[in-house]
């Protein structure tokens, strides 16, 4: 059997080596534009503040390892087109065969249309070329006025290296608040703070009009003109789609896929951030750009071909991540987000320490938990914290994953020892003040 990767990023490199360990005679091919396969784009801002040394460390395995692994590598390569009736991957390099087809080609930064947008300076972050720019911009021209443009996860996590390197950090997002897609504002505001009391800026419900110079000297806000030496637009990604629609495949916001991760062609899948799966609160479709999702996908993707009647289960899309020590974690719906889709919710906040009041060296943390009124099914958590935040958001998102209800959160068996945490954990007395909204 012929198996073809298009995509040599985490989704296509774990698929590769997944499918080796199901099939150790099939002829595996991964075609890729980059030079090396799968490194870590999350790790991406710690190379820029210096807490990985070199871009190349986050490169997980070298190439070398996936040929000894009998992966065929056609790296450096360009997919022009995807011949369905003939089977055949159409390269810069000539034409690859396939039996089975699987496109991981990811996701693409999105680039609002800003005047002056491609200006010297002006940067986007996702890829380890964008790294080595910046980092050579960075030595080059020692900026000391950063703006950072959107305030998701990569926005604020570029915004925390540079004001690790010393400089000045404005971040400027158009909606009301940062991570407004996983966050409510109650949550917001205590990342908000601690990011304030490092340095960082932020002007909400604004976006940036025009980018100035170039090399960049400033940027427009309105009609007021913000100095800045270096800027990052971090708005967001999008999904690659392109080619699929070329070759005829259903696409929406990604590439439609059922729940074995399979198109409209069923000897083509789509797996990683290029994959438009279902949304384990809503049902409806979504995406879920996420390593951890990319990694899940590669596995359900090989098992099927390999013959194993796997699925895909609707994603809660869980994340976390640690800015300047404090740890945020989330998954599933916001309360906000609730409200719009017409969910009528039950909502448990409680705020209190990581460890006994009485035990030294306990870090506040808040807890925010989410249930269905409808069912009381648990459908979305908020954490955020000095420590120990990881733990937590993955009970509940495992939780919530098997359908668990309030009651269940509540009289959850949970584990004590002072050094570590409380008698009574935080998540459980956030699901006994939701509890009380049920009464």
């Amino acid at each position: 059997m012929k198996v073809v990767v298009i995509g040599s990023g985490t989704a296509g490199s774990n698929f590769a080596l997944f499918m080796r360990k199901l099939d150790r005679k099939a002829e595996i091919t991964v075609i890729g534009k980059e030079p090396t396969m799968q490194y870590s784009p999350c790790a991406l801002p710690h190379v820029i503040s210096g807490t990985i040394e070199k871009p190349e460390d986050v490169i997980v395995f070298p190439n070398e390892f996936y040929e000894k692994q009998k992966i065929n590598l056609m790296l450096g390569t360009e997919v022009k087109a995807i011949d369905r009736g003939r089977k055949v991957v159409i390269t810069d390099k000539g034409e690859v065969p396939y039996d089975k087809l699987v496109l991981a080609v990811g996701s693409k930064a999105f680039v609002p249309p800003i005047k002056g947008v491609e200006n010297e300076g002006v940067f986007t972050l996702k890829s380890l070329d964008d790294v080595r720019k910046i980092k050579a911009y960075i030595a080059e021209r020692k900026p000391k006025r950063a703006v950072v443009i959107g305030a998701g996860l990569i926005g604020l996590e570029g915004a925390e290296a540079f004001a690790k390197l010393g400089m000045e950090v404005l971040v400027v997002e158009l909606m009301d608040r940062l991570m407004p897609t996983m966050l409510d504002r109650d949550t917001a505001k205590l990342v908000q703070k601690e990011m304030e009391e490092h340095g960082v800026s932020f002007r909400f419900n604004e976006g940036v009009s025009e980018i100035i110079g170039s090399p960049v000297k400033a940027v427009k806000i309105g009609e007021e003109e913000v100095p800045a030496d270096l800027v990052l637009v971090a708005t967001g990604v999008r999904a690659n789609v392109d080619l699929a629609k070329a070759a005829g495949l259903e696409v929406h916001w990604g590439i439609v896929v059922n729940e074995h991760l399979q198109t409209s062609d069923p000897d083509i899948y789509a797996i990683g951030d290029c994959a438009e799966v279902v949304d384990g609160v809503t049902g409806e479709r979504t995406l879920s750009q996420l390593g951890t999702s990319a990694v899940r996908m590669a596995k359900v993707a090989a098992e099927h071909i390999a013959g194993n009647d796997v699925s895909f289960r609707p994603v809660f899309n869980t994340a976390i991540t640690e800015l300047f020590g404090l740890e945020i974690g989330t998954f599933g719906i916001t309360e906000e987000r609730a409200k719009k889709e017409g969910i009528e919710v039950a909502v448990g906040k409680f705020k209190g320490s990581t460890k006994p009041e009485y035990y030294p060296g306990g870090k506040p943390i808040t807890v925010k938990v989410i249930f269905r009124k409808s069912d009381r099914k648990l459908i979305g958590a908020q954490i955020v914290g000095g420590e120990r935040v990881w733990g937590r958001i993955m009970t509940l998102s495992a939780l919530a994953q098997k359908g668990a209800t309030v009651e269940d959160i509540v009289y959850l068996e949970t584990a004590y020892a002072p050094p570590i945490s409380p008698t009574i954990d935080p998540i459980t007395v956030a699901a006994e003040m939701a509890l009380r909204r049920f009464r």
